[in-house]
């Protein structure tokens, strides 16, 4: 009989896979067969077990790979906060910072409880790690020239303290600085970029740069829009042809802005487009009958964030060809657009009574495009002989 009692003894003292021997059964658990994961990421996964009654708390639980006494460090346990049953216990564990090739294996859970009792279950839980995929999330607000504007740049994943270097390019930001918010298990990283927009940051590319553990790179680029009050452009012009007056306003801004003149009346001809872009507005008037040289034309643009005026001086287009020479000086060049534009705003204005949606001018957009660019003139693409 002793004999008996001192083998079960040993038994129980060598065999650390098996505690009672009456009931093995009682010990359950449910968590994923095959998780996937990211290079340089991390994964979580959700797990609860049951114990036999003769099992009390405090109950160790340690996850480990492959090898028992081999427990991996970067195995992590945490709780979801989900009620359940009150035979079921959580074992919800993560790994963080995976490394393809490395963190890649089967993982068993581990309890300890007592003194020196231990029960390892038999099924594990594969984990797979994939070449990186997710990029970071830019977050842009409405940009307002002149406003300040935090942009919001999130590393990818969810991960406890990720090993994560953030760059910004594009933009020299004002203020640089990483906040994170998170949940048990969670935590949501980000670079928030503090800068105050002009209008020539308009459609400037923005790139977010994240390199984690040191060695993995991934980026997001967003395009930014930045609303700004209108401005009338240098080359807006005015020209007495004959007794009849040809004015040009052309406005920037963002909404697009629209174009009136003060002094239209009844019998003016009038006729507007709009860039490619829709940030140019470009409105032509004539009026029959005018000769006062020297006498102003006021434009005036608005949109949602402002409005601008300018005081066009009238000046007359026949000036003499001995002065100008060749040097293409800047009447010359309106000579030749305006007599263009004359003929492309008459063809445009049944159209652009009809509809008030966005109009795409063919040959004189590549002009306006320009604008855009080098806001000194709009004509200088056109060329005189």
């Amino acid at each position: 009989m002793l004999q008996m009692l001192f083998i079960l003894t040993v038994i129980m003292m060598t065999n650390s896979e098996l505690l009672f021997l009456d009931v093995p059964t009682d010990f359950s658990i449910e968590a994923g067969d095959n998780i996937t994961g990211e290079d340089g990421l991390c994964v979580r996964v959700y797990c609860v077990f049951t114990v036999p009654k003769s099992v009390s708390d405090p109950i160790r639980r340690t996850w480990f790979k492959v090898d028992p006494q081999n427990s991996s460090a970067e195995v992590y346990n945490f709780n979801s906060n989900t009620v359940f049953p009150q035979n079921q216990k959580e074992c919800s564990f993560g790994l963080n910072q995976l490394v393809q090739g490395k963190s890649d294996g089967e993982y068993r859970l581990k309890l300890e409880w007592g003194e020196g009792n231990v029960y390892s279950f038999p099924q594990t839980v594969h984990i797979t790690v994939k070449e990186l995929t997710q990029k970071p999330t830019i977050n842009v607000p409405l940009l307002t020239a002149g406003e300040k504007a935090d942009i919001s740049c999130k590393v990818p994943g969810d991960c406890l303290k990720p090993s994560a270097d953030i760059v910004w390019t594009g933009i020299r930001p004002n203020e640089t600085r990483l906040q994170g918010r998170g949940v048990p298990g969670k935590n949501e990283e980000f670079s928030i970029m503090t800068f105050y927009p002009k209008p020539e940051h308009h459609n400037t590319k923005l790139t977010c740069t994240v390199t984690l553990q040191g060695r993995i790179q991934t980026e997001s680029t967003a395009i930014l829009k930045v609303r700004h009050s209108p401005v009338i452009l240098n080359s807006s012009r005015c020209f007495v042809w004959g007794d009849e007056l040809s004015c040009m306003c052309v406005s920037s801004g963002l909404p697009l802005p629209k174009i009136s003149w003060p002094k239209l009346n009844s019998t003016t001809k009038h006729c507007s487009a709009v860039s490619t872009e829709n940030i140019i507005s470009i409105s032509h008037i004539s009026i029959a009958g005018f000769s006062e040289l020297g006498a102003t034309v006021e434009c005036v643009s608005k949109n949602l964030i402002g409005t601008t005026k300018m005081e066009i001086q009238v000046q007359h287009h026949a000036e003499n060809p001995q002065e100008i020479g060749f040097s293409l000086s800047t009447p010359w060049i309106l000579f030749t657009l305006s007599f263009v534009l004359n003929v492309i705003f008459a063809s445009c204005l049944i159209v652009v009574r009809r509809r008030e949606k966005y109009m795409k001018p063919v040959d004189d957009n590549h002009v306006y495009m320009t604008a855009m660019k080098r806001e000194e003139s709009v004509y200088e693409t056109i060329k005189t002989q």
